[in-house]
């Protein structure tokens, strides 16, 4: 991989900057990501607008469970770990993992806590910034954002009905 991601032992924070796009290697990158590969790049780099870019080192925490935030998450590379009450119930490592749409679409609290197991990196879309864009670049932003929202739903909905029909016979296997 291409992208160099340089830990600073000094600080332990997660280091927010804002998205760069005459960054050739990460616009490259993003354009392969399914949220973003149909768009043009003019229109990319308008969505883009309201992005930043955190680099999270192994251990950190990048969304608490409970906690409000309005960002949502586009995994660039690195490890996550998806807990609930403190039951790791999934793991992020794709290009293009989207995380924390959730609070997006309904103002809800954080359903689960995501840590870094490795060094990770994110482009993350803040939707008060996306609200704050020009109009035509805030609709087609909304539009860009609520399509994935859907799409990452429906497959994270298909996952849930598959593991309750199979807790289901579990449990009619168990009590006969």
């Amino acid at each position: 991989m291409g992208i160099r991601f340089h830990a600073n032992r000094d600080e332990d924070a997660m280091k927010e900057t804002p998205f760069d796009p005459t960054n050739r290697e990460i616009l490259d990158r993003l354009k392969t990501v399914p949220a973003f590969d149909s768009l043009p790049e003019g229109q990319l780099r308008m969505a883009l607008q309201a992005a930043s870019l955190r680099r999270y080192e192994a251990g950190e925490t990048v969304i608490s469970e409970g906690d409000f935030d309005n960002r949502v998450f586009f995994l660039i590379f690195g490890h996550l770990s998806v807990t609930v009450q403190n039951n790791e119930v999934g793991t992020l490592r794709r290009l293009g993992d989207v995380f924390g749409e959730m609070g997006i679409i309904d103002g809800s609290p954080r359903s689960a806590s995501i840590v870094a197991v490795k060094p990770t990196l994110c482009v993350t879309l803040d939707d008060t910034a996306m609200g704050e864009l020009g109009s035509p670049s805030k609709i087609f932003t909304q539009a860009v954002m609520y399509r994935v929202f859907a799409e990452v739903m429906a497959v994270r909905l298909r996952d849930a009905n598959s593991r309750i029909a199979e807790l289901e016979a579990e449990l009619q296997r168990l009590n006969k």
